[in-house]
């Protein structure tokens, strides 16, 4: 039986599209596993209608509370809206869902599980997150539709400056499309001019004259994915602004303008400007767009490394399937009957690989040294228990106001994400003792184990070299942190 996964989100021609047009392509990237329902206050008929051809449950809704009656605990939760606040968070998780958040402006504080944030350049200390909080941020994490999945995989080489899209998303209440279009079209390099519509656009007449008076201009309105993929791989420049479409536009190996003109764009702007992502119009007026175009122009187009992939939908399914994972996942007290465990687990070669300690186990030795973790009072030790069954340890040796980790996984479930849900129950287990008064948690890992170098990233951890390895530490009451 499938999980049952809520979208909270909404899209208007005043607000935008992009927030319902990536909540679509996350929903597809999860379809398989999960039963989806979108729950919106504020959607085009349009949407809702490609929400239900796609085979997605739509719930409409006029207040927020109405989605909270309806939760349960086993459900897993998706907010995609920057008018929710943190209190609304909480009310999701005091249910006991799990909750992922999809926020490109760490504004406010968060309780999610989980947040995604494909804008480059991100750090999760950006963020007022939680000590259980994960991170999946940057382009690997790209929400867009499977058109434009595949279309990043082909990994298309660009040459000439014959054609240019514009496309300025679903709305474009400020009529940026026609800006766009009396700018570009006083380049003769432009061989064909395709301009791309959305279905909340409202400014149709003002493009008319100009698309029946110019041949090399073509005009769509309101077309699918796979449409919109084909017209920008049939494109050497992209003009799109710094919301979801520039993340799409990424995937054609297409060269790329863009700016922003409302304020909730700007960290997208800012981000994929330092990452050198495309030519900056600034605030697309004319004249920026106007030296935005030259450059393009002026400049020889060396093909960089693409920034998306393609396979953000298989790294986000992993983490969800994580998130159902937690529901069969808990953590017991280390007992003396554990010993022959946790020898085995201990002296297994493929454990010992990424163990500090190299020395050859003797069973006797750890005995002794489990009888003494079991009587040391600055020692707090468990078994994680999976669906019942015994598959790993997680050990936290108190040091004043710090508590280093220690954790390893039995090699049978290794590459299933259960490392991750480990160390958040461990996490959670340590920051709830308040009488340990525990502000730092750390761990130190062999550069050579990735697997748990990118499980201690993915909380936020911060690294630093000590010595031969790294020790991950994170500081769990600082103006970042909360429980």
């Amino acid at each position: 039986m499938k999980s049952k996964l809520y979208i909270r989100t909404d899209g208007s021609s005043t607000i935008g599209l992009g927030h319902l047009v990536r909540c679509i392509a996350l929903a597809k990237m999860l379809d398989n596993s999960f039963d989806i329902h979108f729950a919106c206050k504020q959607i085009p008929d349009s949407i809702i209608s490609e929400i239900r051809d796609a085979s997605f449950v739509f719930l409409p809704i006029e207040t927020d509370n109405e989605l909270l009656s309806v939760l349960s605990p086993e459900d897993l939760i998706v907010i995609d809206s920057y008018e929710l606040d943190s209190d609304y968070q909480k009310a999701i998780k005091e249910i006991g869902c799990q909750l992922v958040c999809i926020d490109d402006l760490h504004e406010k504080p968060t309780f999610a599980d989980l947040i995604l944030n494909h804008t480059p350049c991100v750090s999760p200390h950006e963020y007022d997150a939680q000590p259980y909080t994960q991170f999946a941020l940057g382009p690997s994490y790209a929400l867009i539709r499977p058109p434009f999945l595949e279309l990043a995989r082909k990994n298309r080489p660009q040459a000439g400056n014959g054609s240019v899209l514009i496309c300025f998303g679903g709305s474009d209440s400020r009529n940026l499309t026609k800006v766009a279009l009396n700018v570009v079209s006083t380049f003769s390099q432009f061989k064909k001019i395709y301009i791309v519509t959305g279905a909340a656009y409202g400014h149709q007449e003002s493009l008319a004259e100009i698309v029946s008076q110019q041949a090399n201009v073509g005009h769509d309105h309101n077309i699918s994915a796979e449409e919109m993929a084909q017209r920008m791989s049939e494109s050497n420049l992209c003009i799109v602004p710094a919301s979801g479409i520039l993340t799409e536009a990424l995937t054609s190996g297409a060269k790329i303008i863009s700016g922003m003109y409302v304020d909730n764009q700007r960290f997208v702007f800012e981000n994929y400007k330092k990452a050198n992502a495309f030519f900056s119009a600034e605030n697309f007026s004319e004249e920026n767009l106007f030296v935005a175009v030259e450059n393009y122009l002026s400049q020889e187009h060396v093909s960089n490394a693409p920034l998306v992939d393609g396979k953000s939908g298989e790294r986000i399914s992993k983490l969800f399937h994580q998130l159902v994972q937690e529901q069969n996942f808990q953590l017991r007290r280390v007992t003396s009957e554990d010993a022959e465990l946790t020898f085995q687990w201990a002296s297994d070669e493929k454990v010992r690989q990424y163990s500090l300690n190299k020395n050859t186990i003797q069973f006797n030795d750890h005995a002794a040294w489990l009888s003494g973790k079991l009587t040391d009072p600055k020692c707090i030790f468990y078994i994680a228990l999976f669906y019942g069954k015994p598959v790993g340890s997680i050990r936290f040796d108190l040091r004043g106001e710090e508590a280093v980790i220690s954790y390893l996984l039995d090699p049978d479930y290794h590459g299933q994400g259960l490392g991750a849900v480990m160390l958040k129950k461990g996490i959670l287990s340590v920051c709830e003792a308040s009488e340990n008064n525990i502000q730092r948690i750390s761990g130190i890992v062999m550069p050579d184990n990735i697997s748990s170098c990118k499980t201690f990233e993915r909380f936020g951890f911060e690294k630093a070299l000590e010595g031969e390895n790294y020790k991950y530490t994170m500081n769990i009451h600082d103006e970042n942190r909360n429980i």
